[in-house]
Protein backbone atom coordinates (compact mmCIF):
# COMPACT_ATOMS: atom_id res chain seq x y z
CA UNK A 1 0.00 0.00 0.00
CA UNK A 2 0.95 3.91 -0.03
CA UNK A 3 2.72 4.69 2.90
CA UNK A 4 -0.07 6.82 4.41
CA UNK A 5 -3.52 7.28 3.50
CA UNK A 6 -3.23 11.34 3.52
CA UNK A 7 -0.92 11.02 1.63
CA UNK A 8 -3.30 9.38 -1.25
CA UNK A 9 -6.00 12.12 -0.55
CA UNK A 10 -3.32 14.88 -0.36
CA UNK A 11 -2.65 13.33 -4.20
CA UNK A 12 -5.61 13.25 -5.00
CA UNK A 13 -6.52 16.70 -3.82
CA UNK A 14 -3.33 17.39 -6.69
CA UNK A 15 -4.62 15.17 -9.19
CA UNK A 16 -7.77 16.54 -9.34
CA UNK A 17 -7.38 19.66 -10.14
CA UNK A 18 -6.28 19.03 -13.81
CA UNK A 19 -9.48 17.28 -13.99
CA UNK A 20 -13.29 18.65 -14.91
CA UNK A 21 -16.67 17.14 -14.94
CA UNK A 22 -17.95 15.50 -17.80
CA UNK A 23 -20.84 17.21 -19.76
CA UNK A 24 -20.80 15.44 -22.77
CA UNK A 25 -23.52 12.56 -22.69
CA UNK A 26 -22.51 9.79 -25.10
CA UNK A 27 -25.95 8.76 -26.40
CA UNK A 28 -24.95 5.38 -28.38
CA UNK A 29 -23.19 2.95 -25.81
CA UNK A 30 -23.98 -0.44 -27.92
CA UNK A 31 -26.54 -2.96 -28.35
CA UNK A 32 -27.20 -6.26 -26.91
CA UNK A 33 -28.26 -9.44 -28.81
CA UNK A 34 -30.64 -12.06 -28.15
CA UNK A 35 -31.88 -12.59 -24.13
CA UNK A 36 -29.17 -13.48 -20.91
CA UNK A 37 -30.90 -17.37 -20.67
CA UNK A 38 -29.04 -19.62 -18.19
CA UNK A 39 -29.80 -22.22 -15.62
CA UNK A 40 -28.00 -22.22 -12.05
CA UNK A 41 -25.44 -25.34 -11.42
CA UNK A 42 -25.70 -27.02 -8.31
CA UNK A 43 -22.85 -24.43 -6.42
CA UNK A 44 -25.72 -22.53 -6.43
CA UNK A 45 -23.16 -19.52 -7.68
CA UNK A 46 -22.07 -19.97 -11.31
CA UNK A 47 -24.72 -19.70 -13.93
CA UNK A 48 -23.95 -21.41 -17.66
CA UNK A 49 -25.50 -19.94 -20.65
CA UNK A 50 -28.11 -22.24 -22.74
CA UNK A 51 -28.56 -19.80 -25.54
CA UNK A 52 -26.10 -17.52 -27.74
CA UNK A 53 -25.62 -14.17 -26.61
CA UNK A 54 -23.63 -11.60 -27.55
CA UNK A 55 -23.08 -7.55 -27.61
CA UNK A 56 -21.88 -4.64 -30.32
CA UNK A 57 -20.10 -2.12 -28.85
CA UNK A 58 -20.09 1.34 -30.03
CA UNK A 59 -17.29 0.73 -32.65
CA UNK A 60 -19.52 -2.17 -34.32
CA UNK A 61 -17.27 -5.11 -32.56
CA UNK A 62 -18.67 -8.15 -31.98
CA UNK A 63 -18.40 -9.88 -28.53
CA UNK A 64 -20.25 -12.76 -28.34
CA UNK A 65 -20.57 -15.70 -25.62
CA UNK A 66 -21.26 -19.01 -26.51
CA UNK A 67 -23.88 -21.52 -25.51
CA UNK A 68 -22.61 -23.93 -22.18
CA UNK A 69 -19.85 -20.79 -21.31
CA UNK A 70 -20.28 -20.91 -17.30
CA UNK A 71 -19.82 -17.36 -15.55
CA UNK A 72 -19.59 -16.53 -11.62
CA UNK A 73 -19.55 -13.13 -11.67
CA UNK A 74 -15.62 -13.65 -10.27
CA UNK A 75 -14.11 -10.90 -13.10
CA UNK A 76 -16.14 -8.10 -11.14
CA UNK A 77 -13.78 -7.36 -7.36
CA UNK A 78 -15.96 -7.25 -4.48
CA UNK A 79 -14.28 -4.48 -3.27
CA UNK A 80 -16.98 -2.28 -4.60
CA UNK A 81 -20.06 -5.11 -3.97
CA UNK A 82 -20.96 -2.68 -0.87
CA UNK A 83 -20.75 0.36 -3.58
CA UNK A 84 -22.96 -1.13 -6.31
CA UNK A 85 -24.28 -4.20 -5.48
CA UNK A 86 -23.03 -7.77 -6.58
CA UNK A 87 -22.23 -8.70 -10.35
CA UNK A 88 -25.72 -10.30 -11.01
CA UNK A 89 -27.95 -7.67 -9.57
CA UNK A 90 -30.66 -5.96 -12.15
CA UNK A 91 -28.76 -4.35 -14.63
CA UNK A 92 -25.36 -4.88 -14.48
CA UNK A 93 -25.82 -9.05 -16.02
CA UNK A 94 -25.49 -8.56 -18.99
CA UNK A 95 -22.42 -6.85 -18.78
CA UNK A 96 -20.84 -9.00 -16.11
CA UNK A 97 -21.81 -12.01 -18.59
CA UNK A 98 -19.31 -10.61 -21.38
CA UNK A 99 -16.83 -9.18 -19.06
CA UNK A 100 -16.65 -12.68 -17.19
CA UNK A 101 -16.09 -14.39 -20.36
CA UNK A 102 -13.48 -12.57 -22.24
CA UNK A 103 -11.69 -12.28 -18.78
CA UNK A 104 -11.27 -15.84 -18.82
CA UNK A 105 -10.82 -16.30 -22.79
CA UNK A 106 -7.93 -13.17 -22.42
CA UNK A 107 -8.51 -12.99 -26.16
CA UNK A 108 -8.43 -9.46 -26.14
CA UNK A 109 -6.23 -6.63 -24.08
CA UNK A 110 -7.55 -6.34 -20.64
CA UNK A 111 -8.29 -2.58 -21.06
CA UNK A 112 -10.43 -3.36 -23.62
CA UNK A 113 -12.53 -5.94 -22.09
CA UNK A 114 -12.81 -3.77 -19.06
CA UNK A 115 -14.11 -0.91 -21.79
CA UNK A 116 -16.29 -3.31 -22.82
CA UNK A 117 -18.16 -4.28 -19.17
CA UNK A 118 -18.85 -0.13 -19.03
CA UNK A 119 -20.01 0.13 -22.43
CA UNK A 120 -22.55 -2.75 -21.87
CA UNK A 121 -23.64 -1.25 -18.55
CA UNK A 122 -24.41 1.56 -20.02
CA UNK A 123 -26.88 -0.03 -23.00
CA UNK A 124 -28.40 -1.24 -20.00
CA UNK A 125 -29.54 1.69 -18.73
CA UNK A 126 -26.78 1.91 -15.76
CA UNK A 127 -26.56 5.32 -14.66
CA UNK A 128 -22.93 7.10 -15.55
CA UNK A 129 -22.02 7.43 -11.97
CA UNK A 130 -22.76 3.43 -11.15
CA UNK A 131 -21.46 2.35 -14.30
CA UNK A 132 -18.00 4.25 -13.71
CA UNK A 133 -17.45 3.09 -10.05
CA UNK A 134 -17.98 -0.44 -11.49
CA UNK A 135 -15.43 0.43 -14.22
CA UNK A 136 -13.04 2.16 -11.85
CA UNK A 137 -13.25 -1.03 -10.16
CA UNK A 138 -12.53 -3.38 -12.86
CA UNK A 139 -10.17 -1.09 -14.24
CA UNK A 140 -8.09 -0.81 -11.06
CA UNK A 141 -8.28 -4.21 -9.17
CA UNK A 142 -9.91 -6.39 -11.70
CA UNK A 143 -7.99 -9.43 -13.60
CA UNK A 144 -5.25 -8.26 -16.05
CA UNK A 145 -2.67 -10.09 -17.80
CA UNK A 146 0.02 -9.01 -20.65
CA UNK A 147 0.77 -10.58 -23.98
CA UNK A 148 4.55 -11.86 -23.73
CA UNK A 149 5.60 -11.44 -27.32
CA UNK A 150 3.84 -9.91 -30.54
CA UNK A 151 5.22 -12.85 -31.71
CA UNK A 152 3.63 -15.66 -29.47
CA UNK A 153 -0.66 -14.21 -29.24
CA UNK A 154 -1.24 -17.31 -27.02
CA UNK A 155 1.66 -16.52 -23.96
CA UNK A 156 0.39 -14.50 -21.79
CA UNK A 157 1.73 -13.78 -18.10
CA UNK A 158 -2.09 -13.19 -16.14
CA UNK A 159 -2.82 -12.22 -11.97
CA UNK A 160 -4.80 -9.84 -10.30
CA UNK A 161 -3.50 -6.31 -9.34
CA UNK A 162 -2.33 -5.46 -6.27
CA UNK A 163 -5.78 -4.28 -3.81
CA UNK A 164 -4.73 -0.94 -2.38
CA UNK A 165 -7.60 0.38 -0.42
CA UNK A 166 -7.07 3.94 0.18
CA UNK A 167 -6.64 4.24 -3.47
CA UNK A 168 -10.20 2.86 -4.00
CA UNK A 169 -11.55 5.05 -1.62
CA UNK A 170 -9.84 8.07 -3.54
CA UNK A 171 -11.05 6.59 -6.80
CA UNK A 172 -14.79 6.33 -5.88
CA UNK A 173 -14.56 9.95 -3.74
CA UNK A 174 -13.35 11.12 -7.12
CA UNK A 175 -16.40 9.59 -9.21
CA UNK A 176 -18.85 10.66 -7.31
CA UNK A 177 -17.79 14.43 -7.09
CA UNK A 178 -16.69 14.55 -10.30
CA UNK A 179 -18.93 12.28 -12.82
CA UNK A 180 -15.59 12.30 -14.98
CA UNK A 181 -15.10 10.86 -17.98
CA UNK A 182 -13.75 7.38 -19.10
CA UNK A 183 -10.40 8.93 -19.93
CA UNK A 184 -10.29 10.70 -16.58
CA UNK A 185 -10.87 7.46 -14.96
CA UNK A 186 -8.08 5.72 -16.77
CA UNK A 187 -5.38 8.98 -16.14
CA UNK A 188 -6.32 9.53 -12.26
CA UNK A 189 -6.17 5.63 -11.91
CA UNK A 190 -2.45 5.37 -13.44
CA UNK A 191 -1.52 8.27 -11.60
CA UNK A 192 -2.78 6.88 -8.31
CA UNK A 193 -2.13 3.04 -8.45
CA UNK A 194 1.50 2.60 -10.77
CA UNK A 195 4.45 3.14 -8.72
CA UNK A 196 6.43 5.68 -9.59
CA UNK A 197 10.38 5.08 -8.22
CA UNK A 198 12.10 2.11 -6.81
CA UNK A 199 11.47 2.79 -3.11
CA UNK A 200 7.42 2.74 -4.09
CA UNK A 201 7.74 -0.44 -6.24
CA UNK A 202 9.66 -2.45 -3.78
CA UNK A 203 7.21 -1.08 -0.61
CA UNK A 204 4.68 -2.41 -2.17
CA UNK A 205 6.26 -5.53 -3.08
CA UNK A 206 6.78 -5.88 0.44
CA UNK A 207 3.57 -5.91 1.57
CA UNK A 208 2.57 -7.85 -1.10
CA UNK A 209 4.70 -10.92 -0.53
CA UNK A 210 2.72 -13.44 -3.17
CA UNK A 211 2.69 -10.44 -5.71
CA UNK A 212 5.00 -10.22 -8.77
CA UNK A 213 6.63 -7.37 -10.66
CA UNK A 214 6.38 -7.30 -14.90
CA UNK A 215 8.97 -4.55 -15.24
CA UNK A 216 9.51 -2.29 -17.75
CA UNK A 217 11.63 0.23 -18.96
CA UNK A 218 12.89 2.63 -16.44
CA UNK A 219 12.01 5.91 -17.60
CA UNK A 220 14.40 8.63 -18.44
CA UNK A 221 14.12 10.56 -15.83
CA UNK A 222 14.49 7.79 -13.13
CA UNK A 223 11.11 6.57 -12.46
CA UNK A 224 10.16 3.24 -12.83
CA UNK A 225 7.79 2.99 -15.75
CA UNK A 226 4.49 1.62 -16.12
CA UNK A 227 5.30 -1.30 -13.81
CA UNK A 228 2.55 -3.81 -13.80
CA UNK A 229 2.35 -5.68 -10.01
CA UNK A 230 0.39 -8.73 -10.21
CA UNK A 231 -0.93 -11.23 -7.31
CA UNK A 232 -2.46 -14.94 -7.45
CA UNK A 233 -0.28 -16.15 -10.12
CA UNK A 234 -0.18 -19.40 -11.69
CA UNK A 235 3.24 -21.31 -11.35
CA UNK A 236 3.14 -20.84 -15.20
CA UNK A 237 2.60 -17.15 -15.45
CA UNK A 238 5.60 -16.55 -12.26
CA UNK A 239 7.63 -18.54 -14.39
CA UNK A 240 6.61 -16.39 -17.19
CA UNK A 241 7.61 -13.57 -15.61
CA UNK A 242 10.54 -14.48 -14.29
CA UNK A 243 11.80 -15.19 -17.72
CA UNK A 244 10.67 -11.91 -19.15
CA UNK A 245 11.72 -9.75 -16.18
CA UNK A 246 15.25 -11.55 -17.03
CA UNK A 247 15.31 -10.76 -20.56
CA UNK A 248 14.56 -7.13 -19.78
CA UNK A 249 16.62 -6.95 -17.17
CA UNK A 250 19.52 -8.36 -19.81
CA UNK A 251 18.20 -5.81 -22.57
CA UNK A 252 18.12 -2.96 -20.03
CA UNK A 253 21.25 -3.85 -18.07
CA UNK A 254 23.38 -3.05 -21.32
CA UNK A 255 21.40 0.09 -21.52
CA UNK A 256 21.70 1.02 -17.39
CA UNK A 257 25.53 0.50 -18.59
CA UNK A 258 25.12 2.91 -20.67
CA UNK A 259 23.72 5.38 -18.21
CA UNK A 260 25.80 5.18 -15.69
CA UNK A 261 28.97 5.52 -18.10
CA UNK A 262 26.88 8.84 -19.22
CA UNK A 263 25.16 9.71 -15.53
CA UNK A 264 26.49 7.37 -12.69
CA UNK A 265 29.99 7.40 -13.24
CA UNK A 266 30.19 10.93 -14.31
CA UNK A 267 28.72 12.37 -11.36
CA UNK A 268 30.70 10.03 -9.12
CA UNK A 269 33.63 11.52 -10.99
CA UNK A 270 32.26 15.21 -10.55
CA UNK A 271 32.02 14.41 -6.38
CA UNK A 272 35.72 13.37 -6.45
CA UNK A 273 36.73 16.43 -7.86
CA UNK A 274 34.62 18.78 -5.46
CA UNK A 275 32.35 17.16 -3.08
CA UNK A 276 29.68 18.24 -1.68
CA UNK A 277 26.04 16.99 -0.27
CA UNK A 278 23.99 18.02 -3.73
CA UNK A 279 26.15 16.24 -5.92
CA UNK A 280 25.99 12.91 -3.15
CA UNK A 281 22.15 12.95 -3.45
CA UNK A 282 23.27 12.80 -7.10
CA UNK A 283 25.67 9.66 -6.52
CA UNK A 284 22.71 8.01 -4.20
CA UNK A 285 19.59 8.47 -6.85
CA UNK A 286 21.39 7.00 -9.54
CA UNK A 287 22.43 4.03 -7.33
CA UNK A 288 19.81 3.46 -5.85
CA UNK A 289 17.93 2.62 -9.37
CA UNK A 290 20.65 0.71 -10.56
CA UNK A 291 20.22 -1.78 -6.61
CA UNK A 292 16.83 -1.49 -6.96
CA UNK A 293 16.31 -2.86 -10.31
CA UNK A 294 18.89 -5.52 -9.64
CA UNK A 295 17.23 -6.57 -6.94
CA UNK A 296 13.47 -6.82 -8.57
CA UNK A 297 14.70 -8.69 -11.26
CA UNK A 298 15.90 -11.37 -9.27
CA UNK A 299 13.33 -11.34 -7.19
CA UNK A 300 10.57 -12.60 -9.33
CA UNK A 301 12.74 -15.77 -10.23
CA UNK A 302 12.78 -16.58 -6.48
CA UNK A 303 9.01 -16.58 -6.45
CA UNK A 304 8.44 -19.60 -9.18
CA UNK A 305 7.50 -22.13 -6.91
CA UNK A 306 7.79 -25.20 -9.35
CA UNK A 307 11.01 -28.07 -10.25
CA UNK A 308 11.73 -25.91 -13.68
CA UNK A 309 12.65 -22.97 -11.92
CA UNK A 310 15.94 -24.40 -10.93
CA UNK A 311 16.73 -24.08 -14.92
CA UNK A 312 17.15 -20.76 -14.82
CA UNK A 313 19.63 -20.98 -12.07
CA UNK A 314 23.05 -22.13 -13.58
CA UNK A 315 23.18 -20.15 -16.72
CA UNK A 316 22.39 -17.38 -14.62
CA UNK A 317 24.82 -18.25 -12.25
CA UNK A 318 27.60 -15.73 -13.10
CA UNK A 319 25.69 -12.98 -13.70
CA UNK A 320 23.68 -13.25 -10.26
CA UNK A 321 26.62 -13.82 -8.76
CA UNK A 322 27.83 -10.51 -10.18
CA UNK A 323 24.80 -8.43 -9.60
CA UNK A 324 24.72 -9.49 -6.17
CA UNK A 325 28.49 -8.29 -5.99
CA UNK A 326 27.41 -4.73 -7.63
CA UNK A 327 24.24 -4.54 -5.71
CA UNK A 328 26.66 -5.14 -2.60
CA UNK A 329 28.56 -1.94 -3.84
CA UNK A 330 26.07 -0.15 -4.18
CA UNK A 331 24.35 -0.55 -0.53
CA UNK A 332 26.94 1.37 1.42
CA UNK A 333 26.41 4.13 -0.82
CA UNK A 334 22.61 4.25 -0.33
CA UNK A 335 22.81 3.66 3.54
CA UNK A 336 26.28 5.50 4.54
CA UNK A 337 27.60 9.31 5.25
CA UNK A 338 29.19 10.86 2.10
CA UNK A 339 32.69 8.92 1.20
CA UNK A 340 35.84 10.93 1.12
CA UNK A 341 37.42 11.75 -2.15
CA UNK A 342 39.55 8.83 -1.62
CA UNK A 343 37.25 6.25 -0.76
CA UNK A 344 35.18 7.09 -3.84
CA UNK A 345 38.05 6.76 -5.70
CA UNK A 346 38.75 3.61 -5.12
CA UNK A 347 35.26 2.26 -5.48
CA UNK A 348 34.67 3.87 -8.95
CA UNK A 349 37.76 1.79 -10.18
CA UNK A 350 36.45 -1.47 -8.38
CA UNK A 351 32.95 -0.83 -9.91
CA UNK A 352 34.38 -0.62 -13.44
CA UNK A 353 35.94 -3.78 -13.31
CA UNK A 354 32.85 -5.42 -12.33
CA UNK A 355 30.54 -3.69 -15.06
CA UNK A 356 33.51 -4.92 -17.55
CA UNK A 357 32.75 -8.54 -16.55
CA UNK A 358 29.18 -8.34 -16.28
CA UNK A 359 29.23 -7.23 -19.90
CA UNK A 360 31.03 -10.42 -20.79
CA UNK A 361 28.29 -12.12 -19.62
CA UNK A 362 24.99 -10.85 -20.67
CA UNK A 363 25.52 -11.87 -24.57
CA UNK A 364 25.03 -16.16 -23.20
CA UNK A 365 22.39 -14.98 -20.45
CA UNK A 366 20.49 -13.88 -23.56
CA UNK A 367 21.25 -16.95 -25.61
CA UNK A 368 20.07 -18.96 -22.68
CA UNK A 369 16.71 -17.35 -22.00
CA UNK A 370 15.94 -17.52 -25.94
CA UNK A 371 16.09 -21.12 -25.46
CA UNK A 372 14.20 -22.34 -22.07
CA UNK A 373 11.43 -19.82 -23.89
CA UNK A 374 10.98 -21.67 -26.80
Amino acid sequence: MLPQRSAVFFAVAIVLSGFSRDVSAQEFFGTFHGDLITKALDDGRKLELTHPFSFSDPTGKLWSVPVGTVVDGASIPRIFFTVVGGPFDDKYRDASVIHDHFCDKKTEPWEKVHLVFYNGMRAKGVDSIKAKLMYAAVYNFGPKWVQVSPDEPGKLISGEPVLLNDVKEAIAKFILENDPSIEDINEISRRLTEARTIEQLEKILFENGNCTPILQSPGTDGTVGKTLILCGMSVASKRQAAIENLRLLNQQLGRLLGTQMASMLPAIDDYIRAPDAAKWENVKSWSLNVHGLIKLGVGSVLKVEDARAQELAPPVGDVFDILSQRAAMISPILEGPPKSREEMQRWVSQYRVLVDRLQRRLQGLEQYLSSISQ
